[in-house]
């Protein structure tokens, strides 16, 4: 039994810290459009603290403490944010994460009055991560959670949903690495 409290006292804690995060993720104005770079090799590198990625050339990168981001207008934007972990996440956590990631995510969604289109596993850096996609206000957010170690990092998406989904999404999940 013991082990099993301390699994879900692993994954609570994630959990509040990934909804701080989405919190975090929900600010952002109108405007925007696509990309005219979307190879995970071209573009603008940029590098965050752990982290590195590549965004198209002609967007406006920002790079702080604890997050980076390339963003074209005042919608559409690529970015990651990295958070510290209470403990260190293990692979043999990933189904009870996800279970708690779609709960975090459902919430996210009720909070700003939109949809979870879509959630998935996919694969990020080598690693199992989870994916959703939602929609709120007009805009879409294709967030994906990659865990390692004592770190979460939050690759977020966001566009118009009018203008559709640009080529830096998929140029951001490709191209983001851990170093």
């Amino acid at each position: 039994m013991y082990p099993q409290r301390n699994r879900r006292k692993q994954t609570a804690c994630l959990a509040a810290a990934i909804l701080l995060v989405l919190a975090a993720a929900g600010c952002g104005g109108g405007g925007g459009g696509g990309t005219t770079e979307t190879t995970a090799t071209g573009g603008q590198e940029v590098r965050g603290n752990g982290f590195v990625f590549r965004a198209p050339a002609d967007w406006q990168k920002t790079v702080r403490a604890t997050s980076a981001s390339a963003r074209q207008g005042s919608s559409t934007l690529v970015s990651v944010v990295a958070l510290p972990l209470v403990k260190p996440y293990r692979i043999a956590l990933f189904p009870q994460v996800a279970k708690e990631l779609d709960r975090v995510a459902d919430t996210y969604a009720a909070n700003l009055k939109g949809t979870v289109g879509s959630r998935r596993t996919v694969e990020v850096a080598g690693r199992q991560s989870r994916e959703y996609r939602i929609a709120h206000g007009g805009l879409v957010d294709l967030i994906t959670f990659v865990l390692r170690g004592r770190r979460s990092y939050q690759l977020t998406c966001r566009w118009r949903e009018s203008d559709g989904e640009p080529g830096a999404c998929a140029q951001l999940a490709a191209s983001f690495v851990f170093r």
